[in-house]
């Protein structure tokens, strides 16, 4: 079993990267792919940790779409690769800034001025939604992680800030040049007419695109062929992902999915054929 697509406290994941490894050992999954939002910050200790578990270097890249969300993996990066810390260290400034609206906004509804240091005092890596959503629950403001997001954080709560996003092209470009595979995540979130799929996707490939994340938990598992059809179709390549974030989703487990995923190991080995060429 392996898991292409999973996030750390880097991003909006609750285990830090270390954690994240001991417990996909813990799981029995061969192979893990740390994908945090529009950052890598956690790459390094990622791959630093002492475990049998095969580990795969990436990120996962905003890009600007609508009418749904379109997010590209980028798997097998070079992340000490220039080109692309220069565009996330863009896209962290923004983030900063966007932190710092999120911050003034929690900080009317507790009653006193809160700061970074107050929120991440106890957290690793770049302040995150996860992060504020803590200490919400400590606040009493929230029953629980998931409960923050509902009313506060999530895209339809009350705080919600749209976030800075790549164009298509600025998002490959990052992955390619830090010679990684290029992986349209979650396809579903795409909004797109099931009929128009296909070629799409086939559009998308003119544009560099190289795969499509066939398993993950967005999707559901009768959607699995299809998709995987389409990527045979269009001479694209395959991956999949539980897109695990913690405590955040508890219906979503580390390398299961919602339960219907199991992705083979082989999955893992074609990709890095092609991330190695």
């Amino acid at each position: 079993m392996i898991d292409l697509h999973t996030h750390s406290t880097f991003s909006d994941g609750t285990m830090t990267p270390e954690q994240l490894v001991k417990y996909a050992e813990k799981k029995d999954i061969e192979v893990i792919a740390l994908t945090d939002h529009d950052t890598i910050d956690g790459v390094e200790s990622f791959l630093a940790v002492d475990s049998p578990v095969e580990r795969v270097a990436g990120v996962e890249i905003s890009v600007s779409y609508s009418p749904g969300t379109f997010h590209m993996v980028g798997l097998f990066i070079d992340h000490t690769n220039p080109f692309l810390l220069s565009v996330l260290e863009k896209m962290k400034k923004d983030r900063r800034v966007r932190n710092k609206r999120l911050l003034e906004m929690v900080g009317k509804l507790v009653g006193r001025t809160i700061s970074e240091y107050d929120i991440s005092l106890d957290n690793d890596g770049e302040l995150g939604r996860p992060h504020i959503a803590k200490f919400l629950v400590k606040e009493g403001f929230a029953v629980n992680i998931n409960d923050a997001f509902t009313k506060y954080l999530g895209e339809n709560g009350e705080f919600f800030i749209e976030k800075e996003r790549l164009d298509f092209h600025g998002g490959v470009q990052a992955i390619h040049e830090a010679g990684g595979v290029a992986i349209l995540a979650h396809p579903l979130t795409l909004d797109v007419d099931e009929e128009k799929y296909s070629p799409f996707i086939k559009y998308l490939k003119s544009l560099g695109l190289d795969g499509i994340e066939v398993w993950c938990s967005d999707t559901p598992a009768e959607k699995f062929s299809m998709f995987e059809t389409i990527a045979k179709e269009h001479d694209m390549l395959v991956s999949g992902g539980s897109d695990f974030h913690g405590d955040i989703n508890l219906r979503v487990g580390l390398g299961t999915g919602k339960g219907s995923m199991n992705i083979p190991y082989s999955v893992y080995s074609e990709l890095k054929k092609k991330a190695s060429r």
